[in-house]
């Protein structure tokens, strides 16, 4: 909640005119029992709810739910709240094909979710202030995690108590599990290749990308955290793009294209509609609207999003590979890629460890 008793002229991150949303998020990470701990951005979090939406309103509905859609001096009258749904390896937004519940009753160590959140007063900047970044609250208001628990009838239900978990395993399967982002900065417009690295054993599904421009509305206006202009939901189309594995050509989309594979192989566009960007000019802002654009290039078979729970679909194993993209920009900035991954959680003897 945005505490109230300050007039912002202008709301960074504002995914819908006002809304701080998955913005504010900088990073969000899981640990199960003592299992490794990855990472995730805030706008991956935005991404893979997105993938998991069952249909495109239900993807705006996301978006839309982050807060007020009115700016200015109407945030001053109560205080402002979003919702965020925090997608981690086990859980998903979808209403059909959900996962099985985590059976937590056979760790023994809690599982610790951690939120890190961007300094609000990196995120609101009111440009009628003489020091805008110190007229904006350091905190937040309040802010609270909410679990929905599915609870056994009987405790004797427990797999842990008819099984001798120090003797056996529990295969728990992940619709997917996605790398922490990798980036790659373009500095020049008209077609680029860039290389794809990071990645880890395992098999690759599907990789995600995304394009940030580096400015918004000029050369005053860059794209860094605490800059006046940080909109990391922003995100422009790329075209003519092709991804090579080791030279061999697995997704090819000529001009724009890859809007119409995605969508055929989806119930929903790989956009999502109703964001608003800011550009401050002087003491004001100046609005337009946008459509972030993302692009799913898979290395697999298509994935049907309600059967990620019961289906495998075996990927690409990629560890050692040269894996690059090749893609037309309009604008210099930050392209954005997500590895998508098979993945199981095994939990034996009171712990749990992620298998690839």
């Amino acid at each position: 909640m945005i505490p109230d008793g300050i007039v912002y002229s202008l709301l960074k991150y504002p995914e819908r005119e006002g809304m701080i949303r998955y913005s504010l998020i900088n990073r969000v990470s899981v640990r199960y029992g003592s299992s490794a701990q990855y990472f995730w951005s805030g706008p991956q979090i935005f991404l893979q709810n997105l993938l998991d939406a069952e249909n495109g309103p239900k993807a705006d509905q996301l978006l839309k739910l982050g807060g007020t859609t009115t700016p200015g001096a109407t945030l001053t009258t109560t205080p402002q709240t979003a919702f965020v749904y925090l997608k981690l390896p086990h859980n998903s937004c979808r209403a059909v094909g959900k996962p099985l519940p985590f059976p937590s009753d056979l760790l023994v160590q809690p599982i610790v979710i951690t939120v890190e959140l961007f300094a609000l007063n990196s995120i609101l900047i009111n440009l009628g202030a003489g020091n805008p970044a110190a007229s904006a609250p350091a905190a937040l208001q309040s802010a609270q995690l909410q679990i929905k628990q599915e609870a056994l009838t009987d405790t004797s239900d427990q797999l842990a108590r008819r099984v001798d978990m120090n003797s056996h395993a529990l295969t728990f399967p992940l619709p997917y599990f996605c790398q922490q982002e990798t980036q790659v900065q373009i500095n020049q417009v008209g077609q680029q290749t860039a290389s794809l690295t990071g990645f880890r054993a395992g098999e690759v599904k599907q990789i995600v990308v995304w394009f940030t421009p580096t400015t918004l509305g000029g050369a005053a206006n860059a794209q860094t955290p605490g800059s006046g202009n940080f909109q990391p939901l922003n995100w422009s189309a790329i075209s003519d793009v092709q991804l090579l594995y080791n030279g061999e050509v697995f997704n090819r989309f000529d001009n724009t294209s890859s809007q119409l594979w995605n969508l055929v192989e989806c119930e929903k566009p790989s956009f999502v509609n109703g964001y608003t960007n800011y550009t401050a000019v002087g003491t004001s802002a100046a609005s337009s609207q946008a459509t972030p654009i993302y692009l799913k290039c898979d290395f697999s078979q298509v994935s049907v999003p309600s059967e990620r729970d019961s289906v495998l679909v075996h990927g690409k194993p990629v560890m050692n590979a040269v894996v690059s993209l090749q893609f037309t920009t309009s604008v210099v900035g930050i392209l954005h890629a997500m590895y998508i991954y098979n993945a199981s959680l095994l939990m034996s003897r009171g712990s749990s460890e992620y298998i690839f």
